[in-house]
C-alpha cells in the first residue's frame, strides 16, 4: 500500500515518501512538546494558581485557631474580661486582644471556606469543614460565659470562679480535641491532594522531555536522510532550505527539551523550596502558639496543671523531638546540650521533629530558629517554677510581657516572629518559582506551531524544485 501510495519505485515517489515521513516526524514532536508544556502548565496551576494557595491558607485555619486560644488564655490570666465583653455601641471600647481574636476569627471562617472548595464533593471532607464551623460557635460560647464569670473577680489575676473556670475547660477541650485536629486533618487532606498532582505532572514533564528527544531524533534524521538522498540521487552537496529545516529542528528539539527540563526544575522548587516548608513551619508556628497557651492554661487551671504539663511536653516533643525525654526536667536538660552541638560549626542534628528535619534539610539557616526555640524553653523554665514555688501573681506576670501584657513574653513572641519570617520565606519562593515558570512557558503557546510552520515550508521548498523535474 505505501509503495503505491508514494509510488517508492520511483525517484519521486522515494523523495515524497521520505518528505512525508519528515512532516510526520515534525508533526510528532509538535504534539509532545504541547503535551508537554500542558502538562508543565497543569503542574504550575496546581501549585501557584489553585490548590496549592487554596491549602496554604488552609494551613492558616489551625494557626487562627490556635491564636484565638491564646488571646483567650490571656485575657482571662490578666483580667481583661471587661475589654472583652464591651458593646461599642454602649459607648466603650473593645480590649486589643478581643479585635484580635475577632480578626483571626474571621481568617479560620475564611480557611474553612477554602477546605470546602478543596474538598468538592468529598462528603466527609466536607462534613468535617462544618463540623468545625459548628465549632466554632460552641467555643464562642464557652468563651463569653468564662469571660462573664472572670468579670466578678475582685482582682484581675485572682483565681477565676468555679463556673468560670467549667466553661474554659469546656472552652479548651473543644478546641484541643475538637477544633484543632480537624483543622490539622483538612490541611493534610488538601496537602494530598496537591502531592497527587504534583507528583502526577512531573512525572507526565519528564516523560515528556524523553519524548520530545526521541521525536527531535527522529526528526533530525527524517530530515536528514532526505537531505543525504537529494545530494545523492542529483548530485548536489546541499539543499539550502532542508539544511534551514535541519537547522530548526534542532534548535525546536533543544529547545523544547530544555523547556520541560526547566519548567520540571520550577515545580520541583515551588513544592520543595515552597510550598512544603510553609505548611511545615505553619503547624510548628501554631504548635508553638499552643505551647505557650498550655504554659497559660497551667497558670489559669492549677488543678488540671499535670495535663496541661503533658500536653506541653507533647507539642515540645513535635517540634523538636529528643529520644528518652519522658519529662519536663529531662527535656529541658537535653534540649540545652543538643541545640549546643547542632548550632555548633559542623554540628549534627541528634534529634528529631519539625526542627530537626529543618536542621538537617537546611543546616546554614537553622541556628537561629534553635536558639530561639531554646531562648523560650529557657523562659519557660523559669516561670515553672515560679508557678511550682506558689508565686502565682509572679508566675502569670513572668509569663506575659512585663511592660504590654497581656502581649506573650518577648522570647515568645522572637521565636514566633523568626518563624513568621521563614513562612513569609518560602511562600515567596514558591510564588516566585511558579512566576518564573509561567514566563517561560507564555511564548510557547505560539511558539512551537510558528516553528513547524517554518520548518515544513522549507522542507516543502527543498523537495519541490526536485518534484518538478518530474513533471
Amino acid at each position: 500500500m505505501p509503495s503505491k501510495l508514494f509510488g517508492l519505485r520511483t525517484v519521486a515517489g522515494r523523495v515524497r515518501a521520505l518528505a512525508a515521513l519528515a512532516l510526520l516526524a515534525l508533526a510528532a514532536l509538535l504534539t509532545v512538546t504541547a503535551v508537554g508544556v500542558g502538562d508543565a502548565r497543569e503542574g504550575l496551576r496546581a501549585l501557584g494558581h489553585q490548590e496549592g494557595p487554596m491549602v496554604v491558607a488552609t494551613s492558616d485555619m489551625y494557626l487562627a485557631l490556635s491564636d484565638m486560644d491564646a488571646q483567650v488564655t490571656n485575657v482571662l490570666l490578666t483580667g481583661g474580661e471587661d475589654g472583652w465583653l464591651c458593646d461599642p455601641e454602649q459607648g466603650c471600647e473593645r480590649s486589643s486582644e478581643r479585635y484580635a481574636y475577632d480578626i483571626r476569627r474571621e481568617d479560620a471562617q475564611r480557611a474553612a471556606l477554602q477546605a470546602a472548595l478543596l474538598a468538592k464533593d468529598d462528603p466527609e471532607r466536607l462534613q468535617t469543614v462544618q463540623s468545625v464551623l459548628d465549632g466554632l460557635h460552641a467555643y464562642d460560647q464557652h468563651v463569653q460565659a468564662a469571660m462573664e464569670a472572670g468579670r466578678r473577680r475582685d482582682q484581675p489575676m485572682a483565681a477565676l470562679p468555679a463556673d468560670g473556670v467549667r466553661r474554659y475547660r469546656a472552652a479548651t477541650d473543644l478546641m484541643t480535641r475538637n477544633l484543632l485536629p480537624k483543622a490539622y486533618n483538612l490541611t493534610l487532606d488538601g496537602a494530598g491532594d496537591v502531592d497527587d498532582a504534583y507528583r502526577d505532572e512531573h512525572v507526565a514533564v519528564r516523560a515528556g522531555w524523553f519524548r520530545v528527544l526521541g521525536a527531535g531524533i527522529a526528526l533530525l534524521a527524517a530530515v536528514g536522510a532526505l537531505q543525504v538522498y537529494l545530494a545523492r540521487r542529483f548530485r548536489r552537496l546541499l539543499s539550502l532550505p532542508l539544511a534551514a529545516a535541519l537547522a530548526g529542528a534542532l534548535v525546536l528539539t533543544v529547545a523544547g527539551a530544555s523547556l520541560l527540563a526547566t519548567e520540571a526544575d520550577h515545580m520541583r522548587a515551588a513544592k520543595t523550596a515552597g510550598f512544603d516548608p510553609v505548611l511545615t513551619l505553619t503547624r510548628a508556628r501554631a504548635i508553638g502558639k499552643g505551647l505557650d497557651t498550655d504554659r497559660a492554661r497551667q497558670l489559669l487551671d492549677p488543678a488540671q496543671a499535670d495535663r496541661y504539663d503533658q500536653m506541653y511536653l507533647e507539642k515540645s516533643q513535635t517540634i523538636l523531638y529528643i529520644e528518652g525525654a519522658t519529662s519536663l526536667a529531662a527535656y529541658y536538660r537535653e534540649l540545652d546540650q543538643r541545640v549546643a552541638r547542632a548550632t555548633r560549626d559542623g554540628g549534627t542534628a541528634d534529634f528529631g521533629g519539625f526542627y530537626g528535619t529543618r536542621a538537617r534539610l537546611a543546616a546554614a539557616d537553622a541556628g537561629e530558629l534553635l536558639t530561639g526555640y531554646r531562648r523560650y524553653q529557657d523562659h519557660d523554665r523559669a516561670v515553672r517554677q515560679l508557678a511550682e514555688s506558689g508565686n502565682r501573681v509572679a508566675a502569670i506576670r513572668g509569663h506575659l510581657d512585663p511592660r504590654w501584657a497581656p502581649l506573650p513574653h518577648p522570647a515568645f513572641r522572637a521565636h514566633d516572629q523568626e518563624l513568621d519570617a521563614r513562612i513569609s520565606h518560602h511562600d515567596f519562593l514558591r510564588a516566585r518559582s511558579v512566576t518564573d515558570g509561567d514566563r517561560t512557558l507564555d511564548p510557547w503557546t505560539w511558539l512551537p506551531p510558528a516553528a513547524a510552520l517554518a520548518i515544513a515550508a522549507l522542507i516543502v521548498a527543498g523537495v519541490w524544485p526536485r518534484l518538478r523535474e518530474y513533471r
